[in-house]
């Protein structure tokens, strides 16, 4: 199965894809450089994506835009999301969660190895 990272930052994505690489996970991973992109992504490759990273501030199509898209397909809905973002307040954590009841997890900008590693581990498959 595949992880889906989406993030317009280059460097955020090669972060999080090391992070998890370091801790041992092999699933394939998949790249998109915004929501925009990221739905091509999904849509060509939905059956086989175990979990969604998913940045928030991006051009185009923010992750809150996109995420709204995934959960009302349902081919996709049941792809758990973990939102890793800047946007750490309590009011964009309450905004994310009410978008999606069912987000896998929210991780605060710089992250922290464990934080991401303890979001995504449930979700491997």
């Amino acid at each position: 199965m595949k992880i889906l990272v989406v993030d317009d930052s280059v460097l955020e994505r090669k972060l999080v894809i090391g992070i998890l690489r370091k801790a041992g996970v092999t699933n394939e991973m998949l790249e998109a450089v915004d929501g925009e992109d990221a739905l091509n992504v999904l849509g060509r490759n939905y059956k086989d994506i175990c979990l969604i990273l998913l940045d928030w501030q991006m051009p185009k199509v923010s992750g809150i835009e996109f995420m709204q898209g995934v959960i009302k397909v349902p081919a996709t809905a049941s792809i758990p999301i973990v939102m890793v973002t800047a946007s750490g307040s309590e009011e964009c954590q309450r905004q994310a969660r009410e978008v999606n009841p069912k987000l896998a997890g929210y991780v605060v900008k710089p992250i922290k190895p464990e934080k991401l590693i303890e979001s995504v581990t449930p979700h491997l498959k």
